[in-house]
């Protein structure tokens, strides 16, 4: 299958995030991707001036979800959203104009004030699509192998990553998604932003079971994509069997 993501442009105007998003995905599905993933909170972007103008996830994605109606690809897109009157750092995920499910971020960073505005999740979630099972994680949360291997066990087939991931560390991103896909012999799907006045530096990736990067964007916005063969993972699987052995260590760590 074909995976697309969604380099984007984040603004404090959420009305042009929204619609530079909209744009994504039409190319997307204009060369027959099956999956688009986008950035993390791509509505609002860190600016928290726009945080008392969110709304469900349903209104944040109004035009997402019209669009979606009758296209045949799955859309996992990072937004602010407000669930029970709680804002929420979530990953939807889309298809032909529902919402299949939506992770709310456990982890909010810690060297920012993230704390103080999003109410943090507490629930893992493998979503099932059309495309396969997508273990969900954002930004930060790369950071934390205890995660990615947990959603393989709960049968993600790959990991799609929301992310406003920084240009001072932007080196950590780079490595830290190889490093998950090759623990767990899984694709990963990065999705950063690019964004002037703070510095978000695109490279949004993926990354083969094997650690080797199959496509990376530059530093604008920009749709890339990339072969996702869940067939080749399950023979590279077969061929390194090193998750049966993981199995070995549930009773001990």
């Amino acid at each position: 299958m074909i995976v697309a993501v969604g380099q984007l442009r984040v603004t404090p105007d959420r009305d042009v995030n929204l619609m530079k998003a909209l744009s994504l995905i039409k190319r997307a599905i204009q060369v027959r991707s099956d999956v688009i993933v986008l950035p993390e909170v791509m509505n609002t972007g860190f600016f928290p001036e726009n945080y008392a103008l969110v709304g469900s996830a349903e209104e944040e994605l109004d035009l997402i979800l019209k669009l979606s109606e009758r296209k045949d690809i799955v859309i996992v897109a990072g937004i602010a959203e407000k669930e029970s009157e709680q804002l929420y750092n979530s990953v939807v995920v889309v298809y032909r104009g529902e919402i299949l499910d939506k992770y709310h971020k456990i982890l909010p960073f810690v060297l920012t004030d993230e704390i103080k505005h999003f109410k943090p999740g507490k629930e893992l979630k493998v979503v099932e699509t059309p495309a396969g099972k997508i273990g969900l994680m954002v930004c930060y949360e790369i950071r934390f192998p205890e995660i990615a291997r947990k959603l393989v066990k709960m049968g993600a087939d790959f990991l799609a990553v929301p992310a406003e991931f920084p240009r001072e560390r932007i080196g950590h991103w780079r490595l830290l998604l190889r490093a998950r896909a090759l623990e767990n012999l899984c694709y990963v799907v990065g999705a950063n932003c690019v964004e002037g006045d703070l510095g978000y530096p695109g490279h949004s990736m993926i990354v083969d079971p094997l650690g080797d990067i199959v496509v990376e964007a530059g530093e604008l916005q920009e749709v890339i994509m990339g072969e996702v063969s869940l067939g080749e993972q399950e023979k590279i699987r077969k061929k390194f069997p090193f998750l049966d052995d993981m199995r070995k260590l549930d009773e001990i760590v």
